[in-house]
Parts: structure tokens; C-alpha cells; sequence
């Protein structure tokens, strides 16, 4: 019995001696430090806006010459009528936003994908004004949904 508790006590310093490390307790950081912004076609305001504000709140920095490169593509917005009322004087629109990125890490490719986000905005006839302004906003909540997709895709990329 005293063998046994003995073997169970030196066997995890003997497989840490051999190199062994639990999946998840390793030291390293890979999340996102810093990268390099490219708009290759044009910038787009409220995209490099949202991202920008996403990349500060996790501490992430912009630099030229970072070692992770992200080239993004103006924002592809649709707006599709979804629906319209009985009687005329409703509709609900259909506001999709996507964007594409493409990522280089040390100037080796990592990849490319597109990110979309959707929203819906009901008009009214006699409210035309405010859902103008609810589709505004509804647009500066898709860059931000858009920015955080893009920020995830770049943590899982460079892991």
C-alpha cells in the first residue's frame, strides 16, 4: 500500500522531468499583441471605427510593420425589403453588412474569410425620420458585430 502511495506521489515529477505538460497549462500567450491595418480600396469610417474601439478595449495595438497584417475590404452593404404591411404604411427591411478580410503573418498567408452581419428595421409611413435614424445605428451595431467576429477569427488564426 505504501508503494502505491509512493509511485501515485513521484509519478507526476517524474513525467514532468520527461518533458510532460497538461494540454492548456503551457506558458505561452499567443492571443493578438499588435497589428497592421491595410485598406487596400478605400477606407471605410464606421468599420475602422468600431475595429479600432474593439482593438482598445482588449488592449491591442495598432503598429505598421506588426507581424499580423489584415487587409479588409470596404463594407458590402444590402438592403433587402423583407416584408410589407396590409395597408402600405409598414415595411421591415433586411440590412445585411459584410465584410472581407485577408490575413499575413510574417508576410505568409493565414487565410481569408467574410464576415455578415444582419439586422431588421421596421418603417412606418408617419415615422419615416426615426427609422432613418434606427437604420443608422442599426449599421453602427453590424460594424461592431463585425469587428468582434474579426477580432476572434484573428485569435484562432495565429494559435
Amino acid at each position: 500500500m505504501k508503494r502505491r502511495h509512493l509511485a501515485l506521489a513521484l509519478s507526476p515529477l517524474l513525467l514532468v522531468a520527461c518533458g510532460f505538460h497538461l494540454k492548456g497549462t503551457a506558458r505561452g500567450d499567443n492571443r493578438l499583441r499588435e497589428l497592421q491595418l491595410d485598406w487596400p480600396n478605400g477606407v471605410d469610417g464606421e468599420l475602422d471605427s468600431a475595429l479600432k474601439a474593439a482593438l482598445q478595449q482588449q488592449n491591442i495595438t495598432l503598429r505598421a510593420g506588426a507581424p499580423l497584417r489584415v487587409q479588409l475590404d470596404p463594407t458590402d452593404r444590402q438592403r433587402v425589403r423583407t416584408a410589407i404591411g396590409g395597408t402600405g404604411d409598414t415595411q421591415e427591411i433586411e440590412l445585411i453588412d459584410s465584410i472581407h478580410a485577408r490575413l499575413e503573418h510574417n508576410g505568409t498567408a493565414l487565410g481569408e474569410q467574410t464576415f455578415s452581419s444582419r439586422s431588421n428595421v421596421r418603417y412606418r409611413s408617419d415615422t419615416y425620420l426615426g427609422s432613418s435614424q434606427e437604420e443608422i445605428e442599426a449599421h453602427q451595431q453590424l460594424a461592431r458585430d463585425n469587428a468582434d467576429k474579426l477580432i476572434r477569427y484573428m485569435n484562432a488564426r495565429i494559435r
